[in-house]
This record gives C-alpha cells, sequence and structure tokens, in this order.
C-alpha cells in the first residue's frame, strides 16, 4: 500500500513539473463579392483554441508567401495593423483588441479573381503574440490552416473555389494526425 502511494505522489509531482501546453488553433471561412474588376474578400478568423490570438499572416507558411496574385486594401474589425507581405496579407495587433478564445474577427483585402484557398495558396497560420515565423508552437502559433468557402456557391462559380473539407493534417509541423488543416479531400 506504501510503495502505491509513493507511486501516485510520484506522478502527481511529475504532472505538475510538465504542464500540457498545446499549440494555439483557429479555423476560418473566407467569401468574396464582385466590386467592378476585382473582388472584396471577407475572412472570419475564429479563435478556436484557449489562448487570445493577436496576429494573423493570411498566405503564408514556412514554405513562403503563397498567394497567387498581389492584393490591396487590408482591413479588420479589431483595430490591428494592416500590411501587405509579397503575396501575402499581416494583421498584427499592437493597438487594437486581442481576438479571445471562442470569438471571430473579420479581416478583409481586395484582389483578382483568383484561385486563392487551392492549396497552397491561402494557407495561413494565427499567432498568440507578435509573427515569430513559426507554425504549430505550443503557446505561439497554430498549425496551417485554410479558410473555407462561406458562399455556398455552386462549384466554377465561386471566386473562392477550390476550397475544401477538413483532413487530416499532413504537414511536417503537425504530425499528430489531428484535423487541423483544411484543404482538398
Amino acid at each position: 500500500m506504501l510503495r502505491l502511494s509513493a507511486l501516485a505522489v510520484d506522478g502527481l509531482a511529475a504532472a505538475a513539473v510538465a504542464p500540457n501546453i498545446q499549440a494555439q488553433s483557429a479555423t476560418a471561412t473566407i467569401s468574396g463579392v464582385l466590386s467592378g474588376s476585382v473582388y472584396d474578400y471577407t475572412i472570419v478568423l475564429h479563435n478556436t483554441g484557449s489562448d487570445n490570438l493577436n496576429s494573423f499572416w493570411y498566405g503564408w507558411t514556412r514554405s513562403g508567401n503563397n498567394l497567387p496574385s498581389n492584393h490591396s486594401a487590408p482591413n479588420n474589425t479589431s483595430g490591428w495593423g494592416n500590411s501587405l507581405s509579397g503575396n501575402s496579407i499581416e494583421w498584427v495587433n499592437s493597438t487594437g483588441t486581442a481576438l479571445t478564445p471562442g470569438n471571430a474577427a473579420t479581416f478583409t483585402f481586395t484582389s483578382t479573381p483568383v484561385e486563392i484557398t487551392t492549396a497552397p495558396a491561402g494557407e495561413s497560420v494565427a499567432y498568440v503574440g507578435g509573427i515569430t515565423f513559426s507554425e504549430n508552437n505550443p503557446g505561439d502559433s497554430t498549425a496551417i490552416f485554410l479558410p473555407l468557402s462561406a458562399s455556398g456557391a455552386a462549384p466554377g462559380s465561386d471566386p473562392c473555389r477550390g476550397m475544401g473539407t477538413a483532413r487530416r493534417a499532413t504537414h511536417p509541423a503537425n504530425l499528430d494526425g489531428r484535423i487541423s488543416r483544411v484543404g482538398l479531400a
């Protein structure tokens, strides 16, 4: 009995010393509305993790900026800074409101009508703090995710065409097999 109690105490001590830190998580939807010869795109980013989000890098992974064209007029509802970075968009909170767990924020931009959500185009990462060029880093960044079409339009008529459903992660940074990356099934 004494030996069993000692093992239980050792197990509790080990659990107290090694916290269970998990990577942050997020999902997103995207929709586009034709405005003259360009589309006004709207991304709704959902914080599905346990930490506040303060940065969102749309169209970027460690493999590079991966949107097929340059974009313009980035904006958002949280008061975050907006900047174009090659063929990607960075939104960073320096004076705005953090995206708290369970909530969503809206991010917008303008672009020509192109397939912006067929992987790798549109693959993105969100961050707890500032942008750190990481992916799936516990306490810092989400796994790579791809926004899903929010339009419900028929295939071929949707400016967000090429968007798929959730599938098991295949990116080397997320080898645990969780469903955390969205792309073509």
